[in-house]
């Protein structure tokens, strides 16, 4: 794996080679639903579950979660080391609550490593 091993937290696939896909698009305000937010979101969240009914493993880059157990499958057999350093570096738990990674009441003792 090169420079992305078991020491950084980012989140690779398995594998020795992997590609990149970036779908870059903008919302327009120009009355076409096609441009429209909305209607991308939808066409995103489309391909997302359409890998998922395929087999097809991926990880979002900059990830829209909503739920702290969907983050957990983000980081899969990295969770437990994403986990700790958020209990060494953020010890009063003053970091990302928007992402909803952990939850703002979060404990060591309420969230499974």
């Amino acid at each position: 794996m090169g420079w992305w091993d078991h020491s950084n937290s980012v989140v690779t696939p398995d594998e020795d080679v992997f590609y990149l896909v970036a779908l870059l698009r903008s919302a327009l305000d120009t009355g076409d639903e096609i441009h429209n937010l909305n209607y991308l979101s939808n066409q995103n969240r489309r391909v997302l579950r359409f890998c998922d009914e395929a087999g097809i493993k991926v990880k979002q880059y900059l990830p829209h979660y909503t739920t702290q157990e969907e983050w957990m499958d983000h980081f899969g057999d990295k969770w437990g080391q994403f986990y700790q350093r958020k209990i060494e570096f953020d010890p009063k738990h003053i970091l990302a609550t928007g992402q909803r990674i952990f939850r703002p009441s979060f404990t060591s003792s309420n969230v499974a490593l």
